[in-house]
C-alpha cells in the first residue's frame, strides 16, 4: 500500500470513528465504512468487532455477515468465509457481492461446479457483471469446455470492449482449439490494451517458439520484460529461447535474473532440456551454489 493511500485510509478512519463515537445508535453506513477502512489497514480485530456489532443491531442486513466473510476471505481462510457468505444470502438471496465472492471461495476449495452455479446466479441478478462472465469462462476453460468458455469471454468483451483479460482468455481458448494464428491476434490485442499483464507476452512468445520463430519470440518476451521487469517467468523463458538460439551466455544471465526474483527457478533450470547448454558453462555450478546460499540466508 502506498503512502498516500495509507494517509487517506487513516483520515477516513478518523472521520468515521468520530461520527461513530458521538452516535448513540451507530448508523449502519458509518459502521460499515469504518470496518472496511480498518480492514484495508490490516486492523482485522477492530474491523471484526464492528461487523459483529452490526450483526447485533442490524441482523436483517446482509452486509455484516458479508463483511466477516471478506475478512476470512482476504486471509485465504475460504472454508471459514463460506458459511458467512451463505448467512448473508439467507438474509438477502439477491445480494450479488455475496454470490460473487462465494463463487470465488468455493472455487478456491476445489468445488468448481458450485462455483459455476454461483457465477451463473450473479449473471442472472447482474447481467452486466464483467468479472462473472470472465471468471465463469476461465473455469469452463480449465474443464476443457472450450466452446462454452469462448461464449462467456465474448460476452465479457461486449460489456467491457478491449479488456485485456478477456482478450487474453480468448487467445488461450483459441490456441487450445488449434486456431493459433487467431490466438496470436488476441494476444497482441491484449498487449496493446494493457502491456502490464505479462502472461500475454509469455503466451504469444510460446506460440512463436512453437512455430520455430525464435527471433520473434525473443523480441516479444523482451518487450514483456521491459514492461514487466519483475516477472521472473519472462526472464526464465527468454533464457530458454536464447539457449536454443545459441546465445548461451545471454541465457545464463537471464537464468540468474529469474532465480534472483524467484529461487525456485534454480530447480527448474536443473531439469529443463532447453537449458542443457547453460548447465555446461564453467561458472554454472558455482553460481547455483551461490544462489542456493542466498536463498538460505534469506
Amino acid at each position: 500500500m502506498n503512502l498516500m493511500k495509507k494517509i487517506y485510509l487513516h483520515a477516513r478512519c478518523a472521520v468515521y470513528r468520530a461520527l461513530y463515537a458521538i452516535s448513540r445508535k451507530k448508523p449502519l453506513q458509518f459502521s460499515l465504512e469504518l470496518a472496511m477502512a480498518y480492514e484495508q489497514l490490516g486492523f482485522y480485530f477492530r474491523s471484526a468487532r464492528i461487523y459483529y456489532r452490526v450483526l447485533r443491531e442490524y441482523p436483517k442486513d446482509p452486509r455484516g455477515y458479508y463483511g466477516i466473510a471478506i475478512l476470512y476471505d482476504n486471509n485465504k481462510q475460504y472454508e471459514k468465509a463460506i458459511p458467512w457468505y451463505k448467512k448473508a444470502l439467507e438474509v438477502n438471496p439477491e445480494f450479488v457481492p455475496a454470490w460473487f465472492f462465494l463463487a470465488n471461495a468455493v472455487y478456491e476449495t476445489g468445488d468448481k461446479q458450485q462455483s459455476i452455479e454461483c457465477y451463473r446466479k450473479v449473471i442472472s441478478l447482474a447481467p452486466s457483471n464483467f468479472w462473472a462472465y470472465n471468471n465463469l469462462g476461465s473455469i469452463l476453460e480449465e474443464m476443457d469446455q472450450n466452446t462454452e468458455a469462448l461464449q462467456y469471454f465474448r460476452k465479457a468483451l461486449e460489456i467491457i470492449p478491449g479488456h485485456h483479460k478477456a482478450l487474453f482468455n480468448i487467445g488461450v481458448v483459441l490456441s487450445k482449439m488449434g486456431y493459433e494464428q487467431k490466438a496470436q491476434e488476441y494476444y497482441w490485442d491484449s498487449i496493446r490494451g494493457y502491456n502490464r499483464y505479462p502472461y500475454s507476452f509469455l503466451n504469444l512468445s510460446l506460440l512463436y517458439k512453437k512455430e520455430k520463430q525464435l527471433d520473434r519470440a525473443i523480441v516479444v518476451i523482451s518487450e514483456g520484460i521491459r514492461c514487466n521487469p519483475n516477472a521472473s517467468f519472462l526472464y526464465y523463458n527468454r533464457a530458454c529461447y536464447l539457449a536454443i538460439a545459441g546465445h548461451v551466455d545471454d541465457a545464463f544471465v537471464d537464468v540468474v535474473r529469474a532465480a534472483k526474483l524467484n529461487p525456485s527457478y534454480i530447480s527448474y533450470a536443473e531439469k529443463d532440456e532447453d537449458l542443457e547448454s547453460v548447465r555446461k558453462l564453467p561458472g554454472y555450478e558455482a553460481l547455483k551454489k551461490l544462489l542456493w546460499q542466498d536463498q538460505k540466508d534469506e
